[in-house]
């Protein structure tokens, strides 16, 4: 079997879709993204043939810490334990050292063992677990908070919280997670993404695809009570169609947001790999 990995092109949407749509059970992200990143200078998609014909991809950006995310991991059944995906996986690393990176990160579901072992064979990590959980309603009430202007206290609020070290000292946005080192603050802050509440405080952000919208927070920390009213706060009046929070699972804060209305949605493990010295 001749075996290459290459660009991805939008002319390989075609054979790749005719596996890709029954993915978890026709539930993956993947179709509705492709246009969007086969396009996407930001970020560059791979793909590898075998005997010429597509048969998995990924995808590598850079993110807000100058780390690389790597995503969009699939591979055809008939294909797998074949090594293809650890060839994605390393070929994505290569390009990023390339423009040098030395940080790789990537996530998986915390009950896709498949997966982690197949993470393991390329040298990843686990350092964190999260779970996101989903604002079942529109809750629409101001909770005090106000946006935080400081970088410095920002930085020294976000390290002192135990999510902080629970979480390895990131923040998630875009379903990627960055560390929040203080160049990242200072951005966040610029942009008015740090809301506080007392001693709690959150990292908020937008997004979503197609017509849909998604609110955000990447990052909640502080006094459990106040961290959930915060949370409660800032995602119920986003007037968002999806509205998620990411807590580092054995956080007190998770009990809070499940009084507060907020459910489970799905549990998260990251993992991440540094790239060799010298």
């Amino acid at each position: 079997m001749d075996v290459l990995v290459r660009p991805a092109r939008p002319s390989d949407k075609e054979p790749l879709m005719e596996f890709l749509k029954d993915v978890w059970g026709g539930h993956d992200y993947i179709p509705a993204v492709w246009d969007q990143w086969v396009q996407d200078s930001r970020g560059k998609m791979f793909v590898v043939e075998a005997d010429g014909v597509p048969v998995g991809m990924n995808r590598m950006r850079v993110v807000a810490d100058g780390s690389a995310w790597l995503e969009g991991a699939r591979v055809h059944p008939r294909y797998r334990s074949m090594g293809l995906g650890s060839m994605l996986g390393e070929n994505s690393m290569r390009i990023a050292e390339s423009l040098g990176i030395s940080t790789f990160r990537l996530t998986s579901g915390s009950s896709n063992h498949a997966a982690h072992r197949q993470i393991a064979r390329i040298r990843f990590k686990e350092i964190a677990r999260f779970s996101v959980y989903e604002q079942a309603r529109n809750v629409g009430r101001r909770g005090g908070e106000t946006l935080l202007r400081d970088p410095a206290e920002a930085l020294r609020m976000m390290k002192a919280q135990r999510e902080y070290r629970l979480g390895r000292g990131v923040y998630w946005h875009g379903w990627a997670a960055a560390a929040l080192y203080p160049r990242v603050v200072e951005k966040l802050v610029a942009e008015s993404r740090v809301a506080r509440l007392g001693d709690a405080l959150a990292v908020v952000g937008r997004g979503g695809k197609g017509s849909g919208t998604r609110a955000e927070i990447g990052f909640l920390g502080g006094p459990p009570a106040e961290a959930a009213k915060l949370a409660a706060s800032v995602l119920g009046r986003s007037g968002a169609e999806e509205r998620i929070v990411f807590v580092p699972q054995r956080s007190p804060i998770i009990r809070e947001l499940r009084k507060s209305g907020f459910r489970r949605r799905l549990s998260n493990i990251l993992f991440e790999r540094k790239a060799a010295k010298g």
